[in-house]
Order: C-alpha cells, then sequence, then structure tokens
C-alpha cells in the first residue's frame, strides 16, 4: 500500500536514485518538453520499480510550466487521498508557499533539494570530501563564499584541483542541505556555519 507520494522536478534536479526508496513510495517523474534524455541509469531502476513509477512529459514551454503540473498533480492527489504524504524533490522553493499552505489545512507536503533528506543518516559530515570542503569554507568569510549554486559547484571543484566528478559534487552540496548547513532562497545560498 503507498503512504507516500514524490513528485520528481526533473527539470530541476537530475541526481534521483529510486534504489533509496522504500515499497510506501509511488513516484511521479515530471520531464520538461525541452529535455530529450534520461540516464539509463535512473531508466532502469524505475523500471525495477514498476508500476509504482509514473512519467509525465510537459507539453509546452513557458515559465514554470512544469511547476504547474506539479500543483495540479499535488491538488488532484490530495484531494482524493488526504492522508497521503506528498513530497516535491526540486531546488525550486517557488513550491513552498504552496506546501506551507496544504500543510496549515492538514496535509502532508514537503518539499526536499535531495532524497539524501529522506535518510539524514546517510546524509553523513563525516565523508572526507565532504569534511575538506566545509572545512575550507568554515575558514572563509561569509561574504566571500560562492552565492549561488553554480558557484559553488565551481568552486569544490577547484578546491580538488578539478580532479572531482560532478555527481560527487553534487553529492557534497545533497549532504549541506540534508544537513541544514546551506539553504536557499530565490537562487541565492544562505550559509549557517
Amino acid at each position: 500500500m503507498t503512504h507516500k507520494l514524490l513528485l520528481v522536478d526533473f527539470e530541476n534536479v537530475q541526481q534521483v536514485d529510486l534504489s533509496r526508496l522504500d515499497d510506501n513510495f509511488h513516484i511521479v517523474i515530471f520531464v520538461g518538453s525541452g529535455q530529450k534524455n534520461v540516464p539509463i541509469d535512473l531508466v532502469a531502476s524505475a523500471q525495477k520499480l514498476g508500476g509504482r513509477v509514473d512519467w509525465h512529459r510537459v507539453e509546452g514551454n513557458g515559465n514554470n510550466a512544469l511547476d504547474f503540473h506539479i500543483a495540479c498533480k499535488l491538488g488532484r492527489v490530495l484531494e482524493k487521498s488526504p492522508s497521503l504524504h506528498c513530497i516535491v524533490l526540486s531546488k525550486d522553493k517557488g513550491f513552498d508557499p504552496l506546501l506551507r499552505y496544504l500543510n496549515k489545512n492538514g496535509l502532508k507536503c514537503k518539499r526536499i533539494n535531495s532524497l539524501l533528506e529522506l535518510e539524514p543518516k546517510s546524509a553523513t559530515t563525516e565523508e572526507p570530501n565532504f569534511k575538506r570542503v566545509f572545512d575550507l569554507l568554515s575558514k572563509s568569510e561569509k561574504k566571500s563564499r560562492p552565492r549561488k549554486r553554480a558557484t559553488l559547484s565551481q568552486h569544490i571543484s577547484s578546491m580538488f584541483q578539478k580532479n572531482i566528478s560532478q555527481s560527487d559534487i553534487d553529492r557534497i552540496i545533497d549532504i549541506f542541505f540534508a544537513n541544514k548547513l546551506i539553504s536557499e532562497t530565490n537562487n541565492t545560498l544562505t550559509y549557517e556555519f
């Protein structure tokens, strides 16, 4: 029996490891009309989950087109199943006012930046690469730290003299978010350390 619904904003988050999810999840992956490729690892892991994964290609372009599809799906699902726990996987904070409203009305909804936030124990701050980045950022003045996610990604790459994979960089950034050491508002990062 499904108790949780994960709505994936694939335009916004491409690091999606479905193997982390337990059997209580049903997953809907929203793909933008301009997105032509989906990583084979994601497709393979989605196939293993069978009918628990749905793909939704958004027709047409426009600002927030995909976000409106997610919001519509959220409303339709919650109207039929108000006890369902809904999770939006997106780095877009534009969902937050809607989710706060739904929670105020007794529904269970939240937004996460990464699937690591569902299992914070696996988002350990003890990983050597994370510790190195945390230590270097801790030593720098807050006002000189990267303010955008892309800049932070480049900054981390340079810390390792560009000898680190993008997936490792994304994991380090996800650990920051999962442990609430970084937050993001209007595409600007705030450091909580």
